[in-house]
């Protein structure tokens, strides 16, 4: 009985808020716009760590969901009913990393004293069930270990929204460059695979180096980045590996790297060193400009590119039942 009610509850508010109808302002398409609360939404269906997760909704311009309000959060059950079928809640942009039992949104308020502190399930929080906050399909907080993967969902308020019309599109760190081509330089090192979902989900690639002038415009960004105290300063992530086959160069769509139209290698550096049992297997170019290979797992610097009139598309996919 007590299920029903929350069903017929779940009906309720979704009929209030989410019927209405309004134009939609302009934003990344995979993203629902709920005329309530003024504010875009994507529920991510494959379950990633809350770092990950915050990352992927910042390269998708927007943040790891914080409700705003008792309203708002009252309608997370709503978008997540799918979710919930088989995960015990999604991620909120909610922690209490920076100091134990001081609970804080990504924004640094706290929440304590905050209508968020009424939200929690009860006997929570735990403090030693892990440093991050996530939602039950009751709309109630608890705390879930950061590093086991959850969904999660992304958020931005439509007023936060600004374009940038040269590259068709509402991320503003993208920059136009040489041939009609968009970049984004990303200067907090991730490894190549993440660096990889990075780009994906930022609506381009991983960069690939078509030729002098795209390698002259990537040497000159990437000499105007200072060094820094990352696990290396002189090789940063590009869209090429020889994952499928030792030697096998290929570029993020298949491509051999020597049709690309440029292929100048850095020969100072070995292709056969071993690191940690582990070879360099993952594409990189060095702040001459010229092409290397890179320990796929450190942690680096890394370009995107887009062409200027793509649009970000990546559609929501939901998980087979």
């Amino acid at each position: 009985m007590r299920r029903s009610v929350a069903a017929i509850q779940i009906v309720a508010i979704s009929l209030i808020v989410f019927g209405a109808g309004s134009e939609r302002p302009k934003f990344r398409d995979d993203y629902r716009f709920e005329t309530a609360f003024n504010a875009f939404y994507k529920v991510h269906y494959v379950p990633e760590t809350w770092p990950k997760a915050r990352i992927r909704c910042e390269a998708e311009g927007t943040e790891l969901m914080v409700p705003e309000n008792l309203d708002e959060a009252d309608t997370v059950p709503v978008l997540i009913l799918d979710v919930l079928e088989k995960s015990e809640g999604v991620f909120m942009g909610m922690h209490d990393l920076y100091a134990e039992r001081v609970f804080v949104t990504l924004n640094g308020s706290r929440l304590l004293h905050s209508f968020l502190d009424l939200l929690w399930e009860q006997r929570e929080p735990k403090f030693n069930g892990g440093r991050c906050v996530a939602m039950r399909r009751s709309g109630r907080l608890f705390v879930h270990p950061c590093s086991e993967p959850l969904p999660f969902v992304c958020k931005i308020s439509a007023p936060k929204i600004v374009a940038k019309p040269e590259c068709n599109t509402y991320n503003l760190n993208w920059t136009l460059g040489p041939n009609d081509t968009c970049y984004m330089t990303h200067q907090e090192p991730q490894n190549w695979f993440d660096a990889y979902s990075t780009c994906l989900a930022s609506g381009g690639h991983l960069a690939v180096i078509n030729g002098p002038e795209e390698a002259e415009y990537i040497r000159r960004t990437y000499k105007e980045i200072g060094e820094r105290r990352i696990p290396t300063n002189d090789v940063a992530f590009v869209g090429f590996s020889d994952l499928f086959q030792r030697h096998h160069y290929r570029t993020v769509h298949g491509v051999r790297i020597q049709y690309t139209g440029y292929a100048d290698w850095d020969l100072k550096c070995s292709i056969n060193s071993t690191k940690n049992g582990k070879e360099p297997r993952c594409g990189g170019v060095v702040r001459g400009g010229l092409l290397t290979v890179h320990y796929c797992d450190t942690p680096s610097l890394f370009f995107c590119e887009k062409p200027a009139k793509a649009i970000a598309r990546q559609r929501l996919k939901k998980p087979h039942h």
